[in-house]
Formats: C-alpha cells, sequence, structure tokens
C-alpha cells in the first residue's frame, strides 16, 4: 500500500492535514521540507530520515504518514499476524516473542483495521473488473465467554478463487439448557441468551455484495428458511441456488470404499473447507479447545486478520 503525501504535524502550521480529514484542506507543495538527518528507533537501530518544515521549522520523521506511526515494536506485526492465523493464542504468541499480551491485542486490533482498509480496496478493484457471477453463502456457529452464548459468523465467498467477499458476526438463540432453550426456571449458572442479530447483520453481509456481482449473478446456500426473503430484500435480481451437502456417516463411507460406490459430491465444498480450515487456523474457532473468545469485537479483528490470510493481503 502506498504512502500518503507527508505533511507538517504542527496544526499552526499551513502545511497542515488533519490525518482524520486529508481531503479537508489541499495538500502542501512536494517541496516543503528540506532533509535534517536520521534517527534511529529502538526496535531495529535502523536510520530513518527526518525532515524539517521550511514553513515552521517542525520536524518530522518518515513515519509520520505511514499506518505504523506511534508504534514501538513495529518490527512484531508480521510474526504476530502469521501467528495469529497459525492456530496460536494470545498467551502463547505474547511467549513466543517475549512480549505483553495487551501488547499483542493491541496489535490485532491493529491489523484487523489494516485488513479492513485492504479489503475495501480489494473489493472496489473487483466491481471495476466487472465483478463475479457465482458466490457461495454459509454461517459458521461459534461462541463467546461461553458455549451457550452462542454466535453466527455469515461468510460469502468467491468460488472461482475462494477469497471471501463478505463476513459479519452476529448473536443467536441459544439452543442449549444453560443458554434458556425453553427452559425455566434456568439451570444453576445459566443465562437466556436470547439475542437474534441475524436479521440484521446477515441481510447487510448479502447488501455487500451487491456492487460486486455481475446481472444474473447466482448465489448458492443451504436451505436456510430465512435466506429467500434476506437475498430478496437486499439482492433483488440475483437467482438464489438452494443446495444441501451429504451427510454421511464414518460407516458409510467405509462401506463405499469397500465396495466401490461413488461417493456423493458435495455442492456446497467450498464454503464447507474453507469453515473447516478456519477451525483450523484460528484457536478459538476449534470445536474441542480451552482457548475462548471474551468479546465479540476481539473476533471480528481475529477473523478479519484470517480474512486477509485468505485473500493475499500483505499487512504489515
Amino acid at each position: 500500500m502506498r504512502n500518503p503525501r507527508a505533511y507538517c504535524p504542527n496544526p499552526d502550521c499551513e502545511h497542515w492535514r488533519d490525518p482524520a480529514a486529508p481531503t479537508s484542506r489541499p495538500p502542501p507543495p512536494i517541496d516543503f521540507y528540506r532533509k535534517d538527518g536520521y534517527r534511529r528507533p529502538k526496535h531495529n537501530h535502523q536510520p530513518v530520515p527526518v525532515y524539517e518544515c521550511k514553513s515552521c521549522g517542525k520536524k518530522f520523521s518518515a513515519t509520520l504518514v505511514k499506518p505504523i506511526r506511534h508504534q514501538k515494536r513495529p518490527d512484531l506485526n508480521r510474526k504476530i499476524f502469521a501467528l495469529a492465523v497459525s492456530g496460536a493464542t494470545v498467551r502463547r504468541i505474547s511467549i513466543l516473542l517475549g512480549c505483553d499480551r495487551d501488547t499483542v491485542m493491541r496489535k490485532i486490533e491493529y491489523l484487523g483495521g489494516e485488513a479492513r482498509k485492504h479489503h475495501a480496496k480489494a473489493m472496489t478493484k473487483l466491481a471495476k473488473e466487472g465483478g463475479t457471477s457465482y458466490v457461495m453463502f454459509d454461517e459458521l456457529e461459534t461462541f463467546v465467554h461461553a458455549r451457550h452464548k452462542q454466535l453466527s459468523v455469515p461468510v460469502a465467498i468467491r468460488v472461482k478463487t475462494g477469497h471471501i467477499l463478505a463476513l459479519g458476526v452476529a448473536r443467536m438463540p441459544s439452543n442449549m439448557k444453560l443458554g434458556g432453550a425453553g427452559i425455566q426456571p434456568l439451570p444453576p449458572g445459566g443465562t437466556n441468551w436470547t439475542y437474534n442479530d441475524r436479521p440484521k447483520i446477515v441481510p447487510g453481509v448479502f447488501a455487500q455484495l451487491a456492487p460486486v456481482l455481475k446481472p444474473g449473478a447466482t448465489i448458492a446456500t443451504d436451505g436456510e428458511a430465512s435466506y429467500p426473503k434476506w437475498i430478496k430484500q437486499a439482492l433483488p435480481g440475483v437467482r438464489h441456488v438452494v443446495a444441501h451437502s451429504p451427510k454421511e456417516t464414518s460407516l458409510g463411507r467405509a462401506r463405499k470404499r469397500a465396495t466401490g460406490e461413488p461417493r456423493e459430491t458435495d455442492p456446497l465444498f467450498a464454503i464447507n473447507v474453507l469453515f473447516a480450515k478456519a477451525r483450523n487456523d484460528l484457536a478459538r474457532l476449534g470445536r474441542k479447545t480451552w482457548t475462548t473468545t471474551k468479546s465479540r469485537k476481539a473476533l471480528e479483528n481475529h477473523l478479519w486478520i484470517w480474512v486477509a490470510w485468505v485473500n493475499g493481503y500483505r499487512l504489515k
């Protein structure tokens, strides 16, 4: 990602620009600064150019306009990115890299934000190229803090490349006794987990697909009863195909191998394999794990880092 044009960090200078609204003022001239030596950061001691504003004399470094500005350990970003999508927990990452857990959490939040920026640019590029004609959609189930506090992760992928196009995180009513699934009074330690954000989040994920779908595109889902109305609401004119994955037992697969019978094909194979990879790559999504998600925001940041890994975005 190319760095934006430099500006003077002094708010009283004529060459200053607000980082939150860089287009609010015209950019400063290219030669508004002069070179003024180097500085050596503690994490790698590599020289970083220092510049001086010709107008006010304020000094600033080359990292002022980079996403890693104000970071003391930018060298950890790529390492944490690789470990976070390789099944390592926050605690294990902090032990391996010799840093604090709060540092790892801040880096994951930063990397999640960078992944969102890269994804927005990738979707804009895909839309300019004409979009895609076949998309597959499904939901992955997980939990926050306790297994009866269930979450849904709706995901849409482009089958041709396997890239993730859109995702979200929604609360869904619990189907467990501790979550109050028709049980009154609640068992000891239970929580009445009846929240349902899916009617809002899932149509929002469908709406994210609108700019990148070709006219008359096809979206394949399973037989969830609410999908047709949500797709019609968010994606008018898109062809909806309902498919069902075959349910085979290990005994049935063994019998077919012994007799030479062909196995049934899975029409949702692409997204089912993607979900299997997610449960392998992200410790918090494992079926049998001690790792738990403590907040939806942390889960979203981790998922967006994984999106960057799957789609091939280079995070720094």
